[in-house]
């Protein structure tokens, strides 16, 4: 299976002055999830730093030899809104309150790591764009 991640930062909150972009920072966008080219979730507000720190946490779990499920959790809400649950033999299912379709396909763990690291590589490039306060531990 493949897995792209693709957003769009909310522009118009960007031009106030400078952001910290740290996980109480809300600082929103659209992110679209594509399963193999079919858009599998889309939230038009969501805050993409709170997920790309969520992401990053997960990552660092990864590179140390833990398999643990990613559980995104808004600071808005009070459930997970995206999941990626682990099922043996490095394999991922991924799962979201308001997925479009359900996927019973899995991803390894390589390809999803890579996609996830583009998205947060990505999002940082678009972020030192803008007037964020590059202090931020992942710009670093």
């Amino acid at each position: 299976m493949k897995i792209k991640f693709m957003f769009i930062l909310n522009t118009e909150a960007l031009k106030e002055p400078v952001y910290t972009a740290d996980t109480e920072s809300l600082i929103e966008g659209t992110l679209n999830i594509y399963l193999n080219e079919n858009l599998f979730f889309h939230d038009p507000n969501i805050n993409l730093v709170e997920f790309r720190n969520q992401l990053n946490e997960w990552l660092t779990k990864i590179k140390n030899g833990l398999r643990e499920n990613m559980n995104y959790e808004s600071i808005t809400r009070n459930e997970d809104i995206i999941n990626f649950l682990y099922k043996e033999d490095e394999s991922w299912g991924i799962h979201s309150i308001w997925q479009n379709f359900e996927s019973n396909v899995y991803i390894a763990t390589d390809p999803l790591v890579e996609s996830v690291q583009a998205f947060i590589s990505e999002l940082n490039n678009e972020l030192n764009e803008t007037n964020f306060d590059k202090s931020d531990k992942f710009f670093q």
